[in-house]
């Protein structure tokens, strides 16, 4: 029994553990939970967990989930123009080892590593001395994963079995948050009938979907949300909740990613005057007596009308009357 062959591994509890957090962790934090266990089966001191789409645009804090890195850490790079254009000929040659994991000295020599600006003026500065890259890249909607982790002790390299932990752990960090996006769509998921009041997805802050539940795809083909690709969303997300062809979405931005859903507290959305409109046609009101009773004309009633049905997804007046929650 001594020379029995056992398939246990120790990696087996971190992949085992990324998926227990993926399936009970709120979107919100599993990707801080995950990586967190991720760095520290590698004795990492920092990292960095990059998602998106978007391949030409220089890299930003709202990208990304850091690991005890400061604020700021993902721009500061980019008033340096040595650096920047360092940092992306580094980014250049890793799109070409999709899935591969590199120490930034596979890539450069050490002596012109230690005198390049991208070490001397950024990696020093936050004591990054050692770092391992791996990209991913997924086929069906070229989604991004750029997982980085670092050591500040000059003296403590990774060495080649760690790099190849790493790369088997990636996709397993990855395929943990595709598991965790989904498990939250499925432990709240709604009747059919409902599904397209509750529609959700999860984006890029450049609004390329990463994952997406029925009921937006539902939505989606009744109003053609996505235009090139992308669903287009402010800048600027004013009390988290933006519309697009006057679909109303709240959105919740968290360590790179930005949770949607239909918004369901219409009358927050409707105006004043709507908001009469809707009393009245909930007291069964035709339009012609709404417009006697606010003194404006039938055809404003029905532009109103026409509104308040689009915004509360309802079809009809009868489907309206018959929503409690409006």
């Amino acid at each position: 029994m001594d020379n029995q062959f056992s398939l246990y591994h120790p990696l087996d509890d971190v992949i085992s553990q990324l998926y227990q957090l993926a399936l009970t962790t709120p979107h919100s934090s599993f990707k801080e939970s995950a990586f967190k266990v991720f760095a520290r089966c590698l004795n990492a001191d920092s990292g960095v967990w990059l998602t998106r789409a978007e391949q030409q645009i220089p890299f930003y804090e709202q990208d990304a989930f850091t690991l005890n890195l400061p604020e700021g850490f993902m721009e500061d790079y980019h008033h340096l123009s040595s650096v920047s254009q360092q940092v992306q000929q580094v980014f250049g040659i890793m799109l070409g080892c999709l899935g591969q994991t590199k120490d930034i000295l596979d890539i450069v020599p050490k002596d012109e590593w230690l005198n390049s600006d991208m070490y001397r003026l950024y990696c020093e500065k936050y004591s990054l001395h050692h770092s391992l890259m791996t990209i991913s890249v997924a086929p069906e909607n070229q989604l991004m994963h750029i997982v980085t982790l670092a050591r500040h002790d000059a003296d403590q390299p990774f060495t080649t079995e760690e790099k190849q932990i790493k790369e088997c752990l990636v996709p397993c960090l990855i395929g943990a948050l595709k598991v965790n996006i989904l498990n939250g769509f499925q432990s709240t998921s709604l009747p059919a009938d409902k599904a397209a009041q509750n529609a959700r997805a999860v984006l890029d802050h450049y609004g390329n979907i990463i994952e997406a539940e029925d009921g937006f795809w539902n939505l989606n083909q009744q109003y053609r949300l996505i235009h090139q690709g992308k669903l287009p969303i402010p800048e600027t997300l004013l009390d988290g909740i933006f519309e697009v062809k006057g679909i109303p979405f709240t959105a919740q931005s968290a360590h790179g990613l930005l949770y949607i859903q239909v918004h369901n507290d219409h009358k927050r959305l409707l105006s004043r005057r709507q908001q009469q409109v809707l009393e009245l046609i909930r007291q069964g009101k035709s339009n012609k007596e709404i417009a006697s009773v606010l003194q404006i004309t039938e055809a404003t009633v029905k532009n109103h009308v026409k509104s308040i049905l689009k915004l509360t997804h309802c079809s009809s007046r009868q489907h309206l009357i018959s929503q409690p929650e409006y």
